[in-house]
């Protein structure tokens, strides 16, 4: 399972979901506020309603004196939008004696002092009675809960709104924020996926967060222990095949000596000659030590390669080998073929794929060497009627030091450098059946 994780995402979801829900929060606690102190102030506009209306009302029975009170009903002539939410009726003496226009669906409601929510036709109501004992006189205001709806609602969107409005802003400020504060991390990461395999230079730590301060210098350091074990791998590699060149070459001579005085003793002639195989052997997987060793300890600085020239070099260098074996070598080489790369690994490549051919591929056979354009990319492709390599063995033979069961020559480390020129230069290399038999190797790399 992938246990990866975008740092990126989570800071956002970090800083981004505690603004949201403290929005969420402030809105619900502002709604609830704002219900409360509206329906405080509606009530006690409704009381005060209530009570300048005993007033007026006391006012005309004093003015009235004993004649019968009768102030009508409240004129509809100019009316605004909520005053059919509002109403009034005003008992005296327990006499209906005026009422707001809009009150025929309160007939036969009575409510009790006070406060009280009632359902009239169908729609809910706020209710205060005051009742004045001493004249007998009672006052009913009402209001349609739906006022109070209304401005709850226009509170809400006022407070909704902004935030609608807002927080995709703040969203994207967070992720601007976050994209420029993550900036050095990834500007870092690119900086070590360009790197070479040979560069193991420090990572340049100005201008970084102190955060990732002690990362960069935890890997420096790492790079510091790894190049000096690199150099202390190469230093021993070359020192070890130098000095066994010496050897080696002293053991040719005298197995070459003792060659010329066996012809008499066939019994002895074959263990020589398997001898002096072997010494070649060596020779050559020191040869091949010594190569790889010289690529992975310079540094390699890319040019302009002429691959179809330094293609035909090579070829022209080992034609006398393949003669030699009696191996025909065919070549199809597209001329001004040109890559970027280093001239020298990429013929340590090719002299060792041509070699690995010239090697295997019995006498009488026939190597073919192609280089051509393909799209973008340049491509070479030899191919031999060798043996060929099985395909569960494929792999493993760009392995170092790794040779077939049933190809006791070679020192195992032509494959494996061939591929790491190909690694170092991001070219692909195959290897696949060539038909009826042998092998086709295929190297592919982009042109420039």
């Amino acid at each position: 399972m992938n246990a990866n994780y975008s740092l990126r995402r989570r800071l956002i979801v970090w800083i981004s979901v505690p603004v949201l829900l403290a929005s969420i929060v402030s809105l619900l606690i502002g709604f609830l506020f704002s219900w409360h102190e509206i329906e405080e102030v509606y009530d006690a506009q409704m009381a005060h309603s209530a009570k300048l209306l005993l007033q007026i009302t006391e006012y005309e029975i004093i003015e009235q004196k004993n004649e019968e009170l009768n102030l009508g009903t409240e004129t509809d002539l100019i009316r605004h939008k909520y005053e059919n939410k509002i109403a009034f009726r005003i008992w005296y003496n327990d006499r209906l004696v005026t009422r707001s226009w809009n009150t025929d669906d309160f007939s036969g409601i009575e409510a009790r002092p006070g406060f009280s929510d009632l359902d009239v036709a169908g729609k809910p109501w706020r209710l205060f009675v005051f009742i004045d004992e001493k004249q007998n006189v009672k006052v009913e205001v009402a209001q349609r809960y739906a006022i109070r709806y209304e401005l709850i609602w226009q509170l809400v969107i006022s407070l909704v709104a902004p935030i609608l409005v807002f927080m995709p802003l703040i969203f994207l400020t967070v992720w601007i924020g976050v994209r420029k504060v993550l900036k050095p991390v990834v500007q870092i990461s690119a900086d070590v996926d360009k790197r070479g395999s040979n560069d193991l230079s420090p990572i340049q730590s100005d201008h970084i967060p102190e955060e990732i301060a002690p990362l960069i210098q935890a890997i420096n350091q790492l790079f510091e222990r790894i190049e000096e074990s690199f150099n202390r791998e190469r230093q021993f590699t070359d020192n070890a095949a130098h000095e066994l060149r010496t050897p080696l070459a002293a053991m040719k001579t005298q197995a070459q000596v003792l060659l010329k005085h066996a012809d008499d003793m066939p019994d002895y002639k074959e263990g020589l000659d398997n001898l002096h195989a072997s010494i070649d052997r060596a020779a050559h997987m020191v040869d091949q030590l010594l190569s790889f060793s010289r690529l992975q300890s310079d540094q390699i600085e890319f040019q302009n390669v002429d691959m179809s020239a330094l293609v035909d070099d090579v070829l022209k260098t080992l034609s006398p080998l393949a003669a030699k074996q009696n191996v025909d070598i065919e070549a199809d080489i597209v001329a001004g073929a040109r890559v970027s790369g280093n001239y020298n690994a990429l013929e340590i490549m090719v002299r060792n794929l041509v070699n690995n051919a010239i090697k295997f591929t019995p006498e009488g056979g026939r190597i073919q060497v192609h280089v051509y354009p393909e799209k973008q990319h340049i491509v070479l492709k030899i191919s031999d009627t060798g043996p060929g390599i099985a395909d569960v063995e494929k792999d493993n033979v760009f392995q170092r030091f790794y040779r077939l069961h049933k190809h006791k020559q070679g020192s195992g480390l032509g494959l494996s450098i061939a591929k790491w020129v190909c690694d170092v230069h991001a070219a692909e290399i195959t290897l696949q059946d060539n038909d009826p038999h042998g092998l086709i190797v295929t190297v592919v790399q982009e042109t420039v």
